[in-house]
């Protein structure tokens, strides 16, 4: 994993990936990169998790929502260079939780 995210089961928000580092011949992705999302049970959340993508130069956006408290979702973000059709992926840890952590 790369990264470990939290969120609320009702909260929304933006997570982008910059593909810039890793497609060194590429100035964009294409149209055939993905993201996907699975739970800890190995079942595609995709649809209930993430909205469909969005591109703009190296970057890959989507909206990450929903969820099951205490339920990890593995993110996969794909991208692939429109120049040199090589693909690289990113994986992002999404932890959701209506309690946070620590003290209160």
């Amino acid at each position: 994993m790369h990264e470990v995210l939290y969120k609320h089961p009702n909260d929304e928000s933006s997570y982008s990936v910059d593909f810039t580092e890793d497609l060194t011949g590429d100035t964009t992705i294409s149209s055939s990169s993905v993201m996907t999302a699975v739970d800890s049970g190995g079942t595609d959340a995709s649809s209930t998790i993430i909205t469909t993508p969005t591109r703009s130069g190296m970057v890959l956006t989507s909206i990450l929502k929903g969820g099951t408290d205490g339920e990890d979702y593995r993110v996969t973000f794909t991208g692939r260079g429109t120049t040199t059709s090589s693909d690289q992926t990113r994986m992002v840890e999404l932890r959701v939780r209506i309690k946070g952590l620590g003290n209160v």
